[in-house]
């Protein structure tokens, strides 16, 4: 049977080498799946550029170069840690006005802990990414 898409794997492990960037301690159990990379040939300009896709993102990361993708990956990732930012206050908000409801306690620390845990592993990659500058 043959695979119509590269695994989240194959696809760091080219990137890698394409562009000599080793960030995979770092990539391991984060939010981020790459999902496909893809060449993309503009025929009426006739440029070309790269294109990652992610797994359950509708962003996109388009770069040409090492430097193009760096940059887009730290913005990428910071538009990331905002969500995490925005969903942590929203639990805050829905844990202080629902005090005598009764919740799923248990479904709310699950919820932080996949917050925090995707803010540290986040951090981890952009950190990473900015040495490699």
């Amino acid at each position: 049977m043959t695979q119509n898409k590269p695994s989240h794997e194959d696809i760091y492990e080219k990137l890698s080498s394409l562009f000599n960037l080793k960030f995979k301690a770092q990539l391991k159990d984060s939010p981020i799946v790459f999902d496909n990379f893809l060449q993309v040939k503009n025929v009426v300009l006739e440029n070309e550029n790269y294109v990652i896709l992610f797994k359950s993102e509708k962003e996109i990361l388009k770069f040409k170069n090492r430097e193009e993708f760096i940059n887009s990956f730290i913005s990428f990732i910071d538009i990331k840690i905002n969500e995490f930012n925005e969903e942590f206050e929203e639990l805050q908000n829905f844990e202080r006005r629902s005090m005598g409801i009764k919740y799923d306690e248990n479904e709310v620390y699950v919820r932080h802990e996949n917050i925090g845990h995707g803010i540290m592993k986040l951090d981890q990659i952009r950190n990473k990414l900015l040495s490699l500058r």
